[in-house]
């Protein structure tokens, strides 16, 4: 049993760090044993500029949202919260706290394997060489991009596409330490709030993940793998502070001229989807423009449009399986479609349905749509293929994104989008659930879950297929905006106790052609079927 110490500057702490601390208290492989408690907190670095402080409370009271990751909540409201308090007044210097030798030895006498950092500043001294497994740490931003603070603040005023957030092990050196557990997810293109609720909420489970990958590796194997992680990465990344105010009326005048020209574009131009075939796949990093796509005749309306397509041969023909979208109900329905464009509802349902996933088994065909506003998944067999369908079982009782199947000697395996907490994005982590055998059955999380912690390759874009012995996952690159581009991920381990994946290759847009966006990437024979993002 780990033996964890949690350093606060209360018991009062942001929702989102007692989540964490919740979180710990479940992991069965480790024990809150002490919590240490500064009597003198003092915030990190100077006191900000009025104008910051006016734009952040400005920035909250338009952008909150729900579950609020700020709002104050008691540990000791956690259920069986019976954690020792060690409160110490810690040496403050400029920017740094240290702990004197009488609370070193309280400390130490817990016999520690962890420090957790949820409150003091930055830590200095013997206080870091004091747990066996270290002091755990988190950065709020993507120590690669940059070091410092104020955390999910600079992604937005600069527009960086991707925020990040790091749980490291710290060492001497602001923000270089090993990196334990990362995620990156979208950044929001206007609000600061609405972002770093997005991260911190997402960071609120790292803690766990990590304790629950050592339980799973053992002690020995977990630090061999962290005495490999590579921080000279982002050794050379700048260091920044609270804006000058200067710079605040710079950055936030850029920020709203820039999301007023995208709202302006946005209204004189819709979002729209058009399917098409491409007729190579280099595998390698490839640019795709207009000229090298045969769109599917008749599928560019203004009242509707396509996108998931599915393809399946039938009858001599070509056919597919795509998401409808209905601009005027807002809403999408499964359609048949030919290969001359003529289509069909043949699914639909009160809420969203897309991602309709084709599967054909025993002589059965099965169709898995995405219906993740209705809370679960719903598989459907046919009664007359391809134009009937009958509702089977829920096939998955929890709310989740761009279903993807996928089977092999050990049974089947279940690639799906889930939000952490309600209040992160469905972009960002891919969760793998297997089962074997199709129907009736319970899905077996992986141990590894979420296989996949980052908005540039964790939602899936099409089928599993394989070339030449290697098997290769499409995955939605949705960092610079939603279905921007498809990067194919080679898998390199699938059992039930590991998975690995590398990126083979990318798949994106000639945006000077006008095709913004690459969202699905199925085979069609010796070709190839996408769907392109563009605004009409």
């Amino acid at each position: 049993m780990l033996r964890i110490v949690i350093l606060l500057d209360s018991l009062e702490v942001p929702a989102w760090a007692w989540e964490a601390v919740f979180q710990i208290q479940q992991a069965k492989n480790a024990q809150i044993v002490l919590s240490v408690i500064n009597q003198s907190p003092k915030p990190s670095g100077k006191k900000s500029p009025i104008l910051y402080r006016t734009y952040r409370w400005i920035d909250r009271k338009f952008f909150l949202k729900q579950p609020d990751a700020f709002a104050k909540k008691n540990l000791q409201n956690i259920p069986g919260w019976e954690v020792p308090e060690l409160p110490i007044k810690p040496i403050q210097k400029t920017y740094s706290d240290y702990f004197d030798s009488k609370d070193l030895d309280q400390i130490r006498a817990c016999a520690p394997d962890i420090l957790i950092r949820f409150g003091f500043r930055i830590l200095r001294g013997e206080v870091l060489k004091l747990a066996t497994l270290g002091v755990w740490s988190y950065h709020h931003g993507d120590p690669k991009v940059y070091r410092g603070g104020p955390p999910a603040f600079w992604e937005v005023v600069k527009q960086i596409p991707t925020t990040g957030c790091v749980l490291m092990k710290l060492n001497e050196d602001l923000d270089r330490g090993k990196v334990l557990y990362q995620t990156h997810t979208q950044t929001d293109p206007l609000s600061v709030q609405r972002n770093g609720n997005k991260i911190f909420w997402a960071s609120s489970n790292f803690p766990f993940r990590v304790l629950k990958e050592i339980d799973r590796i053992g002690v020995d194997n977990w630090n061999k793998q962290l005495e490999n992680e590579n921080t000279q990465d982002h050794a050379k990344s700048p260091l920044w502070r609270n804006p000058r105010t200067l710079d605040l009326i710079r950055g936030i005048s850029n920020l709203l001229y820039g999301n007023l020209k995208r709202k302006v574009r946005e209204k004189r131009h819709q979002a729209h989807w058009d399917i098409g075939t491409v007729d190579f796949l280099t595998f390698s990093n490839q640019v795709i423009s207009k000229k090298d796509i045969t769109f599917l005749p008749n599928s560019e309306s203004f009242k509707k449009y396509f996108a998931d397509p599915f393809p399946f041969f039938y009858q001599g023909k070509w056919m597919f399986f795509a998401e409808l979208f209905g601009k005027k109900k807002g809403k999408g329905s499964i359609a048949l479609i030919d290969e001359k464009g003529n289509h069909q509802v043949i699914l639909e349902e009160s809420y969203h349905l897309s991602y309709p996933f084709l599967l054909e088994e025993d002589g059965n065909y099965f169709l898995l749509p995405e219906s993740a506003e209705a809370g679960h998944l719903i598989l459907y067999r046919s009664t007359n293929f391809p134009f009937s369908w009958e509702k089977i079982q829920i096939f998955f009782p929890e709310e989740a994104y761009d279903p993807t199947l996928w089977k092999n000697e050990d049974g089947y395996w279940l690639f799906v989008n889930q939000k952490f907490n309600p209040a992160c994005s469905p972009f960002d982590e891919l969760y793998l659930y297997f089962s074997p055998s199709l129907i009736g059955t319970k899905w077996t999380p992986h141990p590894k879950n979420p296989i996949v912690s980052d908005v540039r390759k964790a939602r899936p874009a099409g089928r599993l297929f394989k070339k030449d012995g290697k098997i290769y996952r499409p995955a939605q690159d949705s960092a610079k905006r939603y279905g921007h581009r498809i990067r194919v991920m080679e898998i390199k381990e699938l059992s039930l106790v590991d998975y690995l994946e590398e990126e083979a290759f990318r798949v994106e847009p000639d945006e000077s052609s006008g095709i913004l966006g690459i969202h699905t990437l199925n085979q069609l024979g010796e070709n190839w079927i996408l769907d392109f993002y563009s605004r009409k």
